[in-house]
């Protein structure tokens, strides 16, 4: 057998919700039905009256059917009304016990038989009684009911803000009543507490993770939500309400409004709809239905709490409508449960509403008359929320534990990471101290040896020691400023030493022509290859200074497919025929050189008659060389 997923099991269970509430209620209908023998009054007189005890015949009696809604009947009758209703009972027998059942009344009901006191539901004065909710069951003493001419009168009491109200009573054998009372006290007094009960702890539960995580609003707000309906309950069962009436009235209404501001709120922040405005519009719903219900006259009072629950059943028609798109558009199978779960409670929410407002010819459309509905569907949404909520937060606690030995590995990982750059840090500090003592000994001789290089560039007697003094300073200089391991740029060296050129060759009036070909910038030189490098340009120009006669010198540096190619040739007279023992020391010093270079020298004649100097490097000992330096 296939095995349901979550999804699927709490569709399965709302499904069977509203069949749940049929079947009750259809159960309730049975056991009334059950004793042929009992009677159900359904016609009688009424007066309002602020009597407490039955008023005389002469009052403003007027007939009534049952059930008898003030708001229909009596529209501006408030306070202390009585019920007369007159009947026979063939089937009485003496020796059983009987009982009259009432199964709602608003606010609260006391009940007079043959003129003898049966029976009161409890205050009629500031606090008043509230039994508006639960049945009231009274126990008729022996000898009081008759076979005819019986004469019961029911006193109710609707104060301010209230609804007034009688449904038909009923009179029967009291084992059969007892039943039918049990029933219907079960349903609507013990399931309201557990339900309360259950809730508050679904709130705790939601505060507690809101707690720990303030960022995740929805939980605080749905925990409070819960809270707030959990106070809301305590109307279907508390008998003695804190406030007076009046008040109390005005709170139990507003706060279906606000419990619907902050179910929507945190339910569309959880499947990640956040609508700044459609939020601003809640919250003044929120503020603005106590306000005005505060304000309402009391014959309009039922008015204004009828319209105030028909904008929030809208504004609740639009967040479904919110749901339904994230569900179906964007596949969220959480908007999906929620807008299933919201929907339920709208349509019992739209069948209370009808209850309440009591619209002539509609109420025959309801599943009960009697029975409030949302006050069963409502925990089962906190119920399922707060299931769905706690399992993501299980779920990102999960990924959190998962996350974090992860970490650990990594921290173990790194941690060994960690000795192996210490170890190689402990080289490099002492390759640097070995640097910083290099460094030294550098500037030391650039400030002692080169200071005293400079004064023989001076003092010199003739150019050629001048010259001599000159490129001593120079090589120092080198030494000195390109100290250590690091690698330069092959086009920075190539500017410095273009610079020198320049300088040196304008002092003896020799034009210079540099060609610098290499556009690759990552091409890089070590130090000790930018040295020789510079000193065979250096010798050579040396050599055209001193040797060749010349009145220009041509300078390139271009890419070749196998090597970098360094051409230095000038106009001047050129190498003797016999070029192997003419070569001098400063042409020695070249050849060599290039050979520390890994690279290969040649001499030849250039078109001007002059010398052409061709180093050859391998594009293997330059590092940084791409083929698109070649």
């Amino acid at each position: 057998m296939k095995k349901r997923t979550p999804f699927q099991s709490w569709i399965f269970i709302l499904g069977w919700l509203p069949g749940f509430l049929l079947c009750v209620n259809a159960a309730l209908a049975n056991v009334a039905a059950a004793d042929a023998q009992g009677i159900e009054i359904s016609q009688g007189s009424f007066v309002l009256s602020a009597s407490e005890t039955p008023p005389s015949t002469q009052s403003a009696w007027s007939s009534t059917s049952l059930p008898d809604i003030w708001k229909l009947t009596h529209p501006d009758a408030f306070g202390t009304g009585w019920y007369r209703f007159q009947f026979d009972y063939p089937g009485l027998n003496a020796h059983e016990i009987y009982a009259l059942y009432l199964s709602r009344m608003s606010l609260n009901a006391e009940a007079y038989l043959n003129g003898k006191k049966i029976g009161s539901g409890g205050s009629f004065t500031e606090p008043i009684s509230r039994n508006w909710n639960r049945p009231l069951l009274f126990t008729i003493p022996p000898d009081t009911l008759k076979a005819t001419d019986n004469t019961l009168y029911i006193r109710v009491i609707a104060p301010e803000n209230s609804q007034g109200m009688l449904y038909p009573p009923k009179i029967n054998l009291l084992h059969t009543l007892q039943p039918e009372y049990e029933k219907a006290r079960f349903i609507r007094i013990t399931l309201n507490q557990t339900s309360s009960l259950l809730i508050v702890g679904i709130g705790m539960l939601m505060l507690s993770l809101w707690w720990r995580r303030k960022q995740d609003t929805a939980y605080g707000l749905f925990g409070l939500a819960a809270f707030v309906w959990a106070l809301q309950s305590l109307n279907f069962y508390i008998i003695t309400a804190p406030l007076p009436t009046a008040l109390w009235e005005i709170l139990v209404n507003a706060s279906f409004q606000a419990i619907a501001t902050l179910w929507l709120i945190s339910l569309l922040d959880f499947v990640g709809i956040r609508l700044k405005r459609f939020n601003q519009l809640l919250w003044w719903i929120l503020i603005l239905a106590p306000v005005t219900l505060l304000l309402t006259p009391a014959n309009y009072f039922m008015l204004a709490t009828d319209f105030w629950h028909l904008i929030t059943m809208i504004v609740v028609i639009f967040g479904l409508a919110l749901l339904a798109k994230t569900g179906f558009v964007h596949r969220n199978k959480d908007a999906k449960l929620l807008l299933l779960t919201l929907s339920i409670i709208l349509l019992f929410a739209f069948h209370d509403w009808l209850i309440h407002t009591n619209v002539p010819g509609i109420n025959a459309w309801l599943i009960t008359e009697e029975e409030y509905l949302m006050q069963f569907s409502a925990p089962v949404l906190f119920l399922i929320v707060g299931l769905m909520m706690t399992s993501r937060y299980v779920g990102a606690l999960n990924n959190y534990e998962q996350l974090n030995q992860e970490l650990e590995q990594r921290v173990v990982s790194k941690h060994q990471e960690l000795n192996d750059n210490f170890q190689q840090l402990q080289t490099i500090l002492k390759e640097q101290a070995t640097l910083e003592e290099r460094e030294r000994i550098y500037q030391d001789l650039h400030d002692d040896l080169g200071a005293k290089l400079l004064t023989l560039v001076y003092r010199a007697q003739n150019p050629n020691n001048a010259e001599l003094a000159r490129s001593a300073l120079q090589d120092l200089r080198d030494v000195v400023s390109r100290a250590g391991d690091e690698s330069s740029a092959l086009n920075d060296i190539m500017a410095d030493y273009r610079i020198e050129c320049e300088k040196r060759l304008g002092d003896v009036q020799i034009q210079l022509v540099w060609d610098n070909q290499i556009e690759d910038d990552s091409l890089q030189l070590t130090q000790p290859q930018a040295l020789n490098l510079g000193r065979i340009i250096r010798e050579a120009i040396s050599n055209v200074i001193r040797h060749a006669q010349a009145s220009k010198v041509a300078v390139t540096l271009k890419p070749m497919k196998q090597h970098l190619l360094l051409q230095i040739e000038d106009n001047g007279m050129g190498l003797p025929k016999n070029t192997e023992k003419s070569m001098g020391r400063g042409l020695s010093n070249i050849q060599k050189r290039a050979t520390l270079l890994g690279g290969e020298v040649h001499f030849a004649e250039s078109l001007s008659g002059g010398l052409k100097l061709s180093l050859y490097l391998p594009w293997q000992l330059i590092s940084g060389q791409s083929n698109s330096a070649r």
